[in-house]
């Protein structure tokens, strides 16, 4: 059986949140608040009010929350998921590091410091602190999920499925567990498998835009080019949607690259 691996734009692992990444203007709006030191009491009220700001601002927050409160667990694990989210998955991954060496027994921090990890492409330093937070918390889904991810993106999809299927347990027909047990059959070469798991996501409130375009591509690797290009042109636009399906067609005619894209990384 192939272990397939596809683009990462047609093959996102849904559960981690935003993926937006900033720009360099962004990026020195961050800094500048990192390098603000005021000193003063923690704001538990700015905090709260926060949350209803968009990325840019959360993170230019939690940069100066962290630099003014560099022993704050709070500060350290909401600056962390806010640069995941921003796309700035190795220094997320490195704060919350930082932070675990001060609060090693913190569960959210774990959990926190595996999501970086995975996004930041390194599955293997994942596995462990999502394990830890799945194990510390009998009715944590997203650990779950996220542990799956790692676990498929090893290749280990029998020990990803039952990970999956703990946090289905707990989030019963969840569409971004479920896009993910899709994404894994799709990782495994099970094509028709994966289509009926991402037509059970996509069937459930709030499903993310991943179910459908993974969806697409289950059906173009069953040779339904035509009706996945339609299912895709719903989230892409049409010249995009047919680039992806120009891929698929080449990817499947040519054995060499198959093979290729089969090893598992």
């Amino acid at each position: 059986m192939i272990a397939l691996r596809l683009p990462i734009a047609l093959l996102a692992l849904a559960g981690l949140g935003a993926c937006a990444t900033i720009g360099g203007a962004q990026q020195n709006a961050v800094a500048d608040a990192s390098d603000a030191r005021v000193s003063r009491s923690v704001d538990r009220q700015a905090r709260q009010r926060i949350v209803r700001s968009d990325l840019l601002t959360q993170m230019a927050f939690w940069a100066g929350e962290y630099q003014t409160f560099p022993n704050d667990l709070e500060a350290a694990q909401r600056f962390s998921d806010a640069l995941r989210r921003g796309g700035r998955a190795d220094r997320a991954a490195e704060i919350a590091g930082e932070a675990l060496g001060r609060f090693p027994d913190d569960m959210d921090l774990t959990q926190t410091y595996g999501l970086a990890q995975l996004a930041a492409g390194r599955p293997q330093e994942a596995l462990r602190p999502l394990a830890l937070a799945a194990q510390g918390d009998a009715q944590n889904w997203r650990a779950r999920s996220a542990l799956g991810a790692a676990l498929d993106q090893i290749g280990r999809f029998p020990q990803a499925r039952q990970a999956y299927t703990e946090a289905l347990a707990i989030a019963p027909e969840n569409p971004r567990v479920l896009t993910n047990l899709g994404v894994s059959h799709l990782m495994a070469g099970e094509a028709a498998e994966a289509e009926a798991v991402l037509r059970r996501a996509l069937a459930q409130p709030n499903a993310p835009s991943e179910a459908r375009q993974n969806l697409a591509v289950s059906m173009a690797l069953q040779g339904r080019f035509d009706e996945a290009e339609q299912i895709e042109r719903v989230e892409l636009p049409p010249a995009e949607a047919a680039a992806n399906m120009t891929y698929l067609r080449g990817l499947l005619s040519d054995q060499r690259r198959w093979d290729d894209l089969g090893r598992p990384g």
